[in-house]
């Protein structure tokens, strides 16, 4: 997933702070002219159009407001929001990706947005996933409020070269099993084929960690905070998970791939086999053939359910610092009414947040089908995430891929690597549990309610 699904996860120039982050005046019938900012964590060409045709749009309708456009590529996003959120001059709105609300809501970056969100006139026409996972589960119950509105959903599931899979005589993999099965088969360096799209840079453990959800059933931590890393069961599948690897059924740079390598190297013909997110789709209808490829649900675990769904991609939050939050809040409505949130997720190649964007026949069928009858699954079951504590931006940004690498190098042993990440997690969720009594242990959910 671009992390983002699991992982995702879409994603430095210096951000210019603009006049609108200081900007003084009012938010309505005052007739000045109000300035507010508004960052994107994750630029393309294909999102900055959208986003100056949708601006030029608000500005028609909200004469009195001006946005600016700024962006900050992704991977030096983090550090930039975190430096300005010290400094108080965040833009008035920002894309924020979910992770990043368990250092930003403690820091006092981010303005609380549950008043807006309770009052706000679509609300009943978002999806139960956004209600009940992304607001209620994710916000609401450890933050005790909202803070960030998801602009559109990344479902994960496979990739899979259907060309590849005839010449083997091979079926399509629905379970775990198989999908092993699957890579090693696939596999065959005479020809530089590989099985499988390692991604061992950036975010890869995120793709480790949706196997050892198939067998911890969803679940991060146990009752007292340590992490299920510290599981032999963990540790049993993280190295059956890393064998894709270390035993040759992806190609030996892969250890550096990150999103753009594991994608190119699945749409170029070097690897069989692709857990990715939704926006791939449009990537590999671009530079594929049809009928070559196919988009499958993600495998069922021994136990006969999936653990996984769909995450937020990004949310529009406001910063603490705005002097004009009214102003602010408006421009969010804006992005997230159903008319502007379809096409926003038509461009992107992603989930709409809204259900009745989910009728579009344009969205709802071919590649992008599988993603949403995935989520309609009732043996899904969105799995746990790593917790609230502000050090997970520590671990995601500096420690687990780090030490993955370590082990896929083989400067260190598979059962250094668990302990390490898992004693990390752990010393943090019980800090945090200690200072947070009321704020319940991260689990695995039925989102439908």
């Amino acid at each position: 997933m671009n992390l983002r699904m699991i992982g995702l996860v879409a994603i430095s120039t210096a951000l210019l702070v603009t006049t609108a982050c200081s900007s003084s005046g009012g938010n309505g019938g005052s007739g000045k002219k109000i300035e507010i900012s508004f960052t994107d964590v994750a630029p393309s060409p294909e999102r900055e159009k959208f986003f100056n045709e949708i601006i030029a749009e608000f500005e028609k309708e909200n004469t009195n407001i001006k946005v600016n456009l700024e962006t900050v590529p992704w991977d030096q996003a983090f550090a930039k929001l975190t430096t300005q959120g010290q400094s108080k001059t965040l833009p008035d709105v920002v894309n924020v990706y979910p992770a990043w609300l368990t250092t930003f809501v403690p820091a006092g970056y981010l303005e609380p947005i549950s008043t807006q969100y309770d009052e706000w006139d679509k609300k009943d026409n978002l999806t139960a996933f956004v209600k009940n996972v992304t607001i209620e589960q994710q916000q609401r119950e450890p933050f005790k409020d909202v803070y960030l509105i998801p602009d559109a959903f990344m479902g994960g599931a496979l990739f899979i070269r259907t060309d590849w899979m005839k010449e083997a005589n091979l079926e399509l993999p629905k379970t775990w099993d198989e999908l092993f099965n699957v890579a090693e088969k696939l596999t065959d360096p005479s020809q530089n084929r590989y099985g499988f799209s390692y991604r061992g840079a950036r975010a890869g453990f995120d793709q480790i960690l949706a196997y050892i959800f198939s067998v911890t059933k969803g679940e991060s931590y146990e009752a007292d905070g340590t992490s299920v890393l510290l599981r032999p069961e963990a540790l049993t599948a993280f190295k059956r998970y890393t064998d894709i690897y270390k035993k040759g059924w992806a190609p030996k740079d892969s250890i550096n791939w990150g999103y753009q390598e594991m994608v190119q190297g699945f749409t170029s013909g070097v690897t069989g086999i692709l857990a990715q997110t939704t926006e791939v789709v449009a990537t590999a209808k671009a530079s594929m053939k049809d009928g070559t490829w196919t988009v499958i649900p993600n495998p069922a675990a021994l136990d006969g359910n999936t653990y996984g769904g769909a995450g937020a991609s990004w949310g529009y939050s406001i910063s603490k610092n705005s002097k004009n939050k009214e102003a602010a809040w408006k421009f969010i409505e804006f992005l997230s009414k159903p008319e502007n949130n379809n096409k926003y997720s038509k461009v992107m190649t992603m989930i709409p947040i809204m259900q009745d964007s989910l009728k579009d026949p344009e969205i709802g069928q071919g590649p992008m089908k599988g993603f949403i009858d995935m989520l309609n699954d009732p043996k899904l079951i969105p799995p746990a995430d790593y917790g609230k504590f502000p050090e997970l931006g520590e671990f995601r940004e500096s420690l687990m891929d780090a030490e993955v690498q370590k082990y896929l190098l083989g400067t260190q042993s598979a059962e250094d690597t668990m302990k390490h990440l898992g004693d990390f997690l752990t010393k943090a969720q019980q800090k945090f549990m200690k200072d947070h009594p009321d704020i319940p242990v991260p689990h695995a959910a039925n989102y439908k309610g």
